[in-house]
């Protein structure tokens, strides 16, 4: 058995792990109700309902971005990409795996250096994080303004894009994964296989008569990752 196993960074990158799990299910449930937002409203079942899922789902993806990038304060340990990053600064273990770790570098970092492989990921995780800076501040305004608070006079905008949520949620997956391959020593959950929320609500999407249910993401694929959201950001539906 690992040294790293049960320790400090295997206990924060299972955390971490949970808060992927949850991101990865509201964006599925978001994304799979903006696509059939259309046959959703036709069928005159459940419109309402449906939309209020889905700002659900919304207010939840705003709430996991932001503790995924949380940065770490010394009052409050978190589960975190940078909370586990700490511990692995901290504790520097040498790699167990260096592909996944190489992969994760050359990706995200501007050097495929794995010398000093901690310093390296750290550089990537920086770089990742200056280059989304705005995207990542939008986020955490919405979050402190009308997710966890209700400002008077606040005048939101639009949020960035779909494709930008799955941009965030893909680079904290392959930190976590990188974390568990590369230094605990753990196979990685599988978000992308264990999707029961998803398919779930296409079932019962069936139940309710609707054909034709669309599951690739649609609104994900045409927003890209630059820009701003789409405009189904709530189902139109009627009273």
């Amino acid at each position: 058995m690992h040294k790293l196993i049960d320790t400090t960074i295997d206990k924060k990158n299972i955390g971490l792990s949970k808060l992927l799990y949850e991101l990865r299910q509201n964006l599925d449930v978001y994304y799979v109700i903006a696509d059939n937002a259309d046959a959703i409203n036709k069928s005159g079942i459940g419109k309402n309902f449906f939309g209020h899922i889905q700002k659900l789902a919304i207010d939840s993806i705003i709430l996991s971005i932001c503790k995924i990038y949380e940065k770490e304060e010394k009052k409050y340990p978190l589960n975190s990409i940078d909370g586990v990053l700490h511990h692995l600064i901290v504790e520097s273990p040498r790699p167990l795996d260096n592909s996944k770790l190489k992969y994760f570098i050359q990706k995200y970092g501007r050097s495929s250096e794995i010398s000093v492989p901690i310093s390296m990921v750290t550089s990537a995780i920086k770089e990742f994080r200056k280059r989304y800076k705005s995207e990542l501040k939008c986020f955490e305004t919405f979050r402190h303004k009308m997710v966890a608070h209700s400002e008077f006079g606040f005048d939101k905008d639009e949020l960035p894009s779909e494709g930008m949520m799955e941009e965030l949620f893909c680079f904290a997956a392959d930190f976590y994964e990188v974390v568990s391959d590369s230094f605990v020593g753990v196979g990685p959950f599988n978000f992308m296989t264990w999707r029961r929320v998803k398919y779930s609500l296409e079932r019962l999407l069936q139940e309710l008569g609707i054909e034709n249910i669309s599951m690739d993401m649609k609104s994900c694929q045409q927003s890209g990752i630059e820009g701003k959201a789409g405009n189904k950001f709530l189902l139109t539906a009627e009273s």
